[in-house]
């Protein structure tokens, strides 16, 4: 699941006042593990392999690998939640193995388990994947996913492609590149690729273990620091995060409101060159004139339109545009981008329930000269945005609202909060934040699921 948002600024309206304390909270500390191989051989030859990439010895026991047993029973749910046994752990910079049970001499042939990959078990497990089920590391308190390997959703097939090799998590054993510094944090297509340059794996021939046991880590290309821009001592050139992000306290007091402003959405987008196809199948829901679009969500937040067409009551598709790298500014999909789709008709926006097919060869994200179809769309609601209520208790707040009215100023980011004045670390944490610039204007974020 995909958290975007979007921003109003024009028609939002708040008075504020803020209070700065001297010292410094710190975020909480990032998991640094990640799997680092991946095999799914005949019979019970199948094993996941954990890799602690800091200097510090991690408990497992802070941490879970759910699953889906050939697809999702619930979509975005997980059909198990497993643990790691009590007082689990990883060394630094070593591995941590779960393997199937070992077959004993009671199978006089032994043929279910090779001695070879159960040398290096850590944690015995029966239900390890048969090519099509997801697997992932989360921290238990938060549910953050870290790493994943395959997708939450339905049922793929016989399994994933990785590295551009069809079916690469079937019958394959999948190692992570030594250039991986950090966990995909449940972003699996841009981490299983396309080909074998764009890939973090390396899929190997079915039944091959010999890296099982160790991992190869670029250590030298790593740059340690806090990656989180918002943050007092955020470092641009840190490509992993410490855990030592430092915020500033502030309690935020005062009055504000909001206004409908998502009819203003512009429904049109910039022919980059870069395309893919989205094939509309379901169009019952639709009537004549209706403007169907797919929306992105760029670097900085904001909702953009990456294509749209006209519904003249025939089947029809959306040319999804991608983002022009040649710019500077976002102005298309990314590879690996979720869809949003809206509807506007006789003057409203509205909110679409869509699903995709997953039938080869359809993709549910984008992807350059890809392709996909909507096998379901019905129109919900209109889409607003919901008004946040003032704090103050219901006096009228306009008298003090005062918003700077210069434009060409280029604003920083001060900070992002929740509606009780609390720092958002990750601002998808919240259904609405509040964004503060340093020219004291303000900005509200509403989040929306997909």
């Amino acid at each position: 699941m995909k958290s975007i948002y979007m921003s109003n600024n024009s028609t939002m309206k708040f008075q504020f006042s803020i209070y700065f304390f001297a010292t410094l909270f710190s975020s909480l500390s990032t998991a640094q593990i990640f799997f680092s191989e991946y095999a799914e051989g005949s019979s019970y030859n199948k094993y996941l392999e954990i890799y602690n990439y800091s200097s510090e010895t991690i408990s497992l026991n802070e941490y879970a690998f759910p699953s889906c047993s050939n697809g999702c029973d619930v979509d975005g749910e997980w059909d198990y939640m497993n643990y790691f046994p009590e007082g689990a752990i990883v060394n630094p910079g070593d591995v941590y193995v779960i393997t199937h049970p070992f077959v004993t001499d009671s199978d006089p042939d032994n043929e279910y388990y090779t001695p070879e990959i159960a040398t290096y078990s850590n944690h015995e497990f029966s239900y390890l994947s048969n090519g099509d089920d997801v697997f992932a590391i989360i921290e238990i308190e938060s549910g953050l996913v870290i790493d994943i390997i395959g997708e939450v959703g339905p049922d793929p097939g016989t399994g994933w492609d990785v590295a551009g090799v069809e079916n690469a998590t079937k019958d394959h054993t999948l190692v992570r590149k030594s250039s991986v510094l950090s966990g995909n944090s449940g972003g699996w297509v841009n981490s299983a690729g396309t080909n074998e340059n764009d890939s973090e794996w390396i899929v190997l021939d079915n039944e091959i273990w010999i890296n099982l046991g160790s991992h190869i880590y670029d250590a030298e290309s790593a740059i340690w620091g806090c990656t989180d821009p918002i943050a007092e001592n955020f470092n641009p050139d840190a490509t992993i995060d410490d855990g030592s992000c430092e915020y500033v306290e502030v309690y935020i007091s005062g009055c504000y409101w909001c206004e409908f402003a998502v009819n203003y959405f512009d429904f049109n987008a910039p022919n980059t060159g870069n395309n893919m196809t989205i094939a509309i199948s379901d169009f019952s829901n639709l009537i004549s004139g209706d403007v169907i679009g797919v929306f992105y969500v760029d670097d900085e937040g904001f909702i953009g339109c990456g294509g749209s067409v006209d519904f003249e009551g025939n089947q029809t598709a959306i040319a999804a545009w991608g983002d022009d790298s040649s710019t500077i500014l976002v102005d298309g999909f990314s590879n690996g981008d979720s869809f949003i789709f809206l509807v506007f008709r006789d003057g409203v926006v509205y909110e679409t329930n869509t699903i995709l097919s997953n039938t080869p060869p359809f993709t549910n994200n984008y992807g350059n000269n890809n392709f996909a179809q909507i096998s379901t769309l019905s129109i919900e609601g209109e889409f607003i945005e919901e008004c946040i209520l003032p704090l103050g208790v219901g006096e009228d707040c306009s008298e003090f609202f005062d918003i700077s009215e210069n434009q060409n100023v280029k604003k920083q980011v001060l900070l992002y909060t929740d509606l009780f004045g609390r720092i958002l670390n990750n601002k998808s944490n919240a259904k609405f934040s509040i964004c503060i610039y340093d020219d004291g204007t303000v900005e509200k974020k509403y989040f929306l699921n997909q």
